[in-house]
């Protein structure tokens, strides 16, 4: 299944060929359509089929940060599919295609050794401005002053990510984000994690919570 955005004649829905379109609580996909076979799939089945579907196409647009991020995940699965199998089995409420709704707090889109940043204070600020502060244990292998961070946005009113990649270093304590034009009154959800001066050590996820944007902006960091 994929995700994709209006094209030229805008949303697909229903059959094209071998490929059907249709929506998912906002999410536009496209799936094509299964070979013939006169194997019967359960309820259960077909809903699993379903969400499977559902979380790779959310997950999707941040196949980079990911393949990053879960790099370190020995289970024979690429690092998308160990990441789409959590979030089936840890990040989604309900029990049928109706009632799917991804728990936000739940989602992880990194997990390493690298000690978690911890977070002091979140603020939304005038103009789109995301305002981040942290705090850091002592420096070790698992705690470098150089170690990178990375902030995801998610805004389920715009059905879009915002990615800040290396946006500060760990030493920094804090960094403040301009969100995209248009995010005003939209609400957001926010990840943060380290990736280490290599990119091959990361930590894992932490959830910012939940912010009201205030204002207006143009996606980037703000340097002092």
């Amino acid at each position: 299944m994929a995700r994709y955005k209006n094209g030229i004649n805008g949303p697909v829905s229903g059959k094209i060929g071998n490929v059907v379109g249709g929506s998912w609580r906002g999410i536009d996909y496209l799936r094509s359509l299964p070979d013939t076979s006169n194997k019967t799939f359960s309820e259960k089945q077909k809903n699993q089929h379903f969400l499977m579907g559902l979380v790779s196409s959310w997950l999707k647009p941040l196949k980079l940060i990911v393949e990053k991020g879960y790099q370190a995940i020995m289970s024979g699965k690429t690092p998308m599919n160990a990441c789409v199998s959590y979030h089936m089995k840890n990040a989604v409420e309900g029990n049928s295609p109706l009632e799917y709704m991804i728990d936000f707090a739940k989602v992880i889109l990194s997990r390493g050794e690298l000690l978690i940043p911890l977070i002091r204070e979140v603020l939304s600020l005038i103009d789109a401005v995301l305002h981040i502060k942290w705090e850091n244990a002592s420096a070790s292998i698992f705690n470098n002053e150089d170690d990178k961070a990375t902030i995801v946005v998610y805004n389920p009113a715009k059905k879009a990510f915002v990615s800040f990649e290396d946006v500060a270093q760990r030493a920094d304590k804090e960094v403040m984000l301009r969100l995209p034009a248009g995010y005003a009154g939209d609400t957001v959800h926010c990840w943060q994690h380290f990736v280490n001066a290599n990119g091959n050590m990361v930590s894992t996820s932490v959830y910012l919570g939940e912010l009201l944007v205030v204002g207006q902006g143009s996606a980037g960091p703000i340097f002092k």
